[in-house]
């Protein structure tokens, strides 16, 4: 064992901007998840075939009205800004979330579809462990470089054609969120373009002109912003954000952009593809052959869980079930119920109490005996699945108990080829 954790450790060494350790928690196992190459074709498939449901869906908001959209638990406050849908896509960078049954089912649990974390481990750790261990990876960095490409080409488009834009991307310093700050970092070095990094509490608004000063988004140098990208900070955190004498700067940032003065990556209208409401709608519409067309019925049929607005499908056929807010991450708010809907398990942390729920077929993830200091240790695992210019193009495993939280470890993803 301790043979096994010099070799991680001398391993994890060469990536200095990564964080293979949180504090007591052994974040990046020192091992591959060998995944049949079938599997991970599948899983890609799932993904490709689930994005092209998932777009035509989140499009649909688009022909709402503003009681339609706020039934469906979209925030008042971002009702101006959701039809703000500039880029090549919706989002350019979203990650699915499988689980891979014991009996070799596929189902999706839900799409992260605006700021993904997990990039950095899935599109350079897991190929160097890869490598290292003797796999290969089915990740392929190319569709994010493109994806990043195409978006600020997309943005500039936007601005007028803006031909020398000055370029931002912000997230929380290294002291704040260290898992972030390098996940910035990362991505800062997969896009062809001069960029900036700025913390994001350094950057300046000024939501009208002054007598000097017009009115935008300035770093601490004074410098106009006119493309912020913001992989780690999502929209329904930005609509919260104040200054501290109490200015809705959020806001106020999302009103430049409506504007044209400033383009934001993701654009606005990602803010759709990160609602778990997108579930419920699927599932709602799975048969119609107006929506979908005969493949799609057929993945949805074969690759999503039964979702409702309420637990009552579940208790009369006696299912398990899991009850979610549409907007959460890390495996926050999240409950299991027996079938006979008795709570069996909830999260640590209730952030999102306040949103509206969904209610999700409970299926039982697969199980994996991982290395740890303490020994040996058996835990839950499933698949992330990254959508990029427009196609599946990394996967990852997290490991860790029966509801996912921000406790899990990482596992590189592999297959060998069948000799």
């Amino acid at each position: 064992m301790d043979k096994y954790f010099q070799q991680r450790q001398t391993f994890y060494s060469q990536f200095p901007n990564f964080f293979p350790d949180f504090e007591d928690l052994e974040y990046a196992l020192y091992d591959v998840l060998d995944l049949p190459k079938e599997k991970i074709d599948e899983i890609n498939y799932a993904s490709t075939i689930l994005w092209k449901i998932f777009l035509k869906v989140g499009k649909q908001f688009k022909h709402l009205s503003d009681e339609q959209l706020l039934a469906l638990g979209i925030r008042s406050e971002m009702l101006p800004y959701i039809q703000l849908d500039y880029l090549q896509q919706q989002s350019i960078l979203a990650r699915f979330d499988f689980i891979c049954t014991e009996d070799g089912q596929i189902k999706c649990l839900e799409l992260n579809g605006e700021t993904p974390f997990l990039v950095q481990e899935t599109f350079e750790i897991n190929e160097a462990l890869c490598q290292h261990l003797e796999f290969h990876s089915p990740n392929d960095v190319s569709a994010l470089h493109k994806t990043l490409s195409g978006a600020l080409f997309a943005a500039m488009h936007f601005l007028n054609d803006l031909k020398k834009p000055k370029i931002v991307i912000t997230g929380k310093t290294a002291a704040e969120d260290y898992e972030e700050y390098c996940q910035v970092q990362f991505l800062k070095k997969c896009i062809p373009f001069d960029v900036e990094y700025v913390p994001i509490q350094e950057l300046i608004i000024f939501s009208s002109n002054t007598a000097n000063i017009a009115r935008g988004l300035y770093t601490p140098t004074m410098e106009k912003i006119d493309i912020l990208y913001r992989p780690a900070h999502p929209v329904e955190f930005l609509i919260d954000d104040v200054s501290s004498d109490g200015d809705r700067i959020g806001l106020q940032l999302l009103e430049l952009v409506k504007d044209g003065q400033l383009a934001i990556i993701n654009a606005p209208a990602a803010y759709v593809l990160q609602s778990k409401i997108l579930l419920w709608l699927i599932w709602e519409r799975k048969d119609d052959p107006l929506l979908f067309n005969a493949e799609e019925r057929a993945a949805i049929q074969k690759y999503m869980l039964p979702t409702y607005l309420s637990a009552e499908p579940f208790v009369q056929k006696n299912l398990p079930f899991v009850k979610k807010p549409v907007y959460s991450r890390e495996g926050n708010t999240v409950e299991i119920y027996a079938g006979d809907g008795t709570k069996t398990n909830a999260s640590a942390h209730t952030h999102y109490d306040d949103n509206l729920f969904i209610y999700q077929q409970y299926v039982e993830m697969p199980s994996i005996t991982i290395k740890l200091k303490n020994g040996l240790q058996t835990k839950k695992w499933l698949i992330g699945s990254f959508i990029a210019d427009n196609r599946a193009c990394g996967l990852s495993c997290r490991v860790g108990n029966q509801i996912t939280e921000w406790d899990s470890h990482w596992l590189a993803v592999g297959y060998r080829e069948e000799t």
